[in-house]
């Protein structure tokens, strides 16, 4: 197990999961407006706009933490360069 990598890329593997949920996430909510009937969220309005905004982010930190699993699943896989 490669302890090392997990210490040094932890903060990396997460950002990067986040931020890539977020921009996927709010992406696929603006294209949902657009249609006449959305397929993944409500239509936008002042009564839902707080619980489609915290899907997004909640998502988006489900994506981080699923990114830092596969840094876990990663250091287990690397062999440490002694």
């Amino acid at each position: 197990m490669n302890i090392k990598l997990i210490k040094e890329k932890w903060i990396k593997f997460y950002k990067r999961g986040f931020f890539t949920g977020l921009f996927v996430l709010f992406f696929i909510c603006v294209i949902d407006q657009i249609l006449q009937t959305p397929f993944f969220f409500n239509k936008l309005n002042s009564n839902n706009f707080m619980l489609t905004i915290s899907l997004i982010f909640f998502g988006s930190v489900f994506c981080g933490i699923v990114s830092f699993i596969f840094l876990i699943l990663l250091s287990f896989i690397t062999v440490p360069k002694e």
